[in-house]
């Protein structure tokens, strides 16, 4: 009777169904740290996404890495504050396009939720990205005030032929 022949990687002297068996116990138990690591990241962050949602800001973008070729074929990746699925927070975009046909992809998720690699790649630019929600902030109010005097200005005028109409 034949013996059946266990299939040998060619790179390795151990069998193949031997290596499968033993990767899954290592898959199984570095994803639970993975899990874990995840999760203490996600509670770090959690301080800074309730911070932010205390105060009354605008969206605001930081690049993280992008890149632009001479075709206007473009990539970008981005930390920022925004609305995700109704509820404010830091998260993570990816876009890609092209600037001259308008082409354009993007793909936001809150950032617990975003790529591992895109989470710590990302990481080290929250200071960058508050520095960020100031300017934007600032930028805002004063459009705000400048559009308050002008709307200050339209109302003056409105009671003013409302009192001329009047007589």
């Amino acid at each position: 009777m034949a013996q059946k022949r266990i299939p040998v990687a060619e790179d390795n002297k151990v069998p193949a169904a031997e290596r499968i068996a033993s990767s899954i116990k290592r898959l199984a138990a570095t994803s639970t740290e993975l899990k874990v690591a995840t999760g203490e990241l996600g509670q770090a962050l959690s301080s800074f996404d309730k911070a932010l949602q205390t105060l009354n800001l605008v969206p605001a973008w930081h690049k993280v890495a992008g890149h632009e070729d001479e075709h206007g074929n473009y990539w970008t990746r981005d930390i920022g504050y925004t609305k995700v699925q109704s509820e404010w927070g830091i998260a993570l975009r990816r876009t890609r396009g092209n600037e001259f046909s308008g082409d354009h992809e993007e793909e936001v998720w809150r950032f617990n939720a975003a790529p591992h690699w895109m989470q710590i790649e990302s990481l080290s630019k929250i200071p960058d990205l508050h520095e960020e929600l100031i300017k934007r902030t600032e930028e805002t109010i004063n459009k705000i005030k400048a559009k308050t005097v002008e709307a200050n200005e339209l109302a003056t005028a409105l009671n003013a032929a409302l009192i001329e109409d009047a007589w």
